[in-house]
């Protein structure tokens, strides 16, 4: 298979491409900067620049003779929002997707890809109770909900054009070095790490090397269309993320997080810490998609081994 990867370079990128090269995979890969898209990737990838996917489809050579899509371009979500944030947070994620089905609309018929999985969130679903969320559950009413909505509507544009379109709503992605997780662990390093404000929302996380498993898994695979959850199958609250994660430290985890210190340092993006969703992956599972890391604290473990 040839596989194409938008965002090539980010976190989720880099395992990706990597996993789908050893697993026989030729690798193209779209990069605002391609020198620099060649230096982080490495020999043996096909970088093509694309300088702004918000205003332009990416180059058709890039598209030409590629079997599957990866897209997973967008903004970070962790950082104070203002309103400038706020809409470069949905224009990267909504306008690039428009631009990418562009160029594919651009393409001969018989030149498009099979498939496209573009990565969405779980942040689709909102802050939630206590209910497990499938991918039949109703969307969210906040503005991250409102951005995935409009995400997965531009990305299902592909489908008109042939395409089998997989939209991956990503859980919080553990890895050692970068993420929520790097944020996590200096007060839990110093001994002072705790539950959020009280700790009973939940956090639908995902180990790296199972979120780029399974993007390659949807990418590979001939029957997943639609909504797939990106998370373990157990998602945890804050109050037993924070546990395990001061286990596999060897550190206390009992001094809490006020809600109100969060709001000072974050304004409205602590939101997405103060609430969460019980959110399981139903139908990755019903694929048959066999998860290398299931449980927490081992998967933490591992992160930081």
């Amino acid at each position: 298979m040839k596989l194409l990867v938008t965002g090539a370079t980010g976190l989720i990128g880099r395992r990706l491409i990597d996993r789908a090269r050893a697993g026989g995979h030729s690798v193209v890969a779209l990069s605002r900067d391609a020198e620099r898209g060649r230096s982080k990737l490495g020999a043996g990838v096909e970088v093509h620049a694309w300088p702004d996917p918000k205003a332009a489809p990416p180059p058709p050579e890039a598209l030409r003779g590629v079997d599957a899509i990866v897209h997973l371009l967008g903004e970070t979500i962790a950082q104070r929002w203002s309103d400038e944030v706020k809409r470069e947070i949905r224009d990267s994620r909504v306008r690039s997707t428009e631009q990418l089905v562009a160029g594919l609309r651009a393409l001969p018929e018989g030149e498009r890809p099979k498939v496209l999985v573009s990565q969405s969130a779980t942040g689709y679903y909102g802050a939630r109770d206590d209910t497990p969320l499938d991918e039949d559950a109703a969307p969210g009413t906040d503005f991250l909900a409102d951005v995935v909505k409009e995400w997965e509507a531009q990305a299902q544009q592909a489908s008109e054009l042939g395409l089998r379109v997989v939209l991956a709503r990503t859980g919080v992605v553990l890895a050692a070095g970068e993420g929520a997780l790097a944020k996590m662990l200096p007060p839990f390093k110093a001994g002072v790490g705790g539950p959020v404000a009280g700790g009973r929302q939940w956090v639908p996380w995902i180990h790296l090397d199972d979120d780029a498993g399974a993007l390659l898994f949807l990418a590979e695979g001939e029957h997943a269309a639609g909504p797939v959850n990106l998370t373990a199958p157990e998602p945890a609250t804050n109050a037993e993320l924070s546990k395990a994660l001061g286990r596999a430290l060897h550190r206390p985890a009992v001094l809490p997080v006020p809600a109100m210190a969060l709001k000072l340092l974050y304004g409205e993006m602590a939101m997405i810490v103060l609430t969460g969703a019980r959110v399981v992956p139903r139908r990755l599972q019903t694929l048959g998609y066999a998860f290398e890391h299931p449980a927490l604290e081992p998967a933490l473990r591992d992160v930081l081994s």
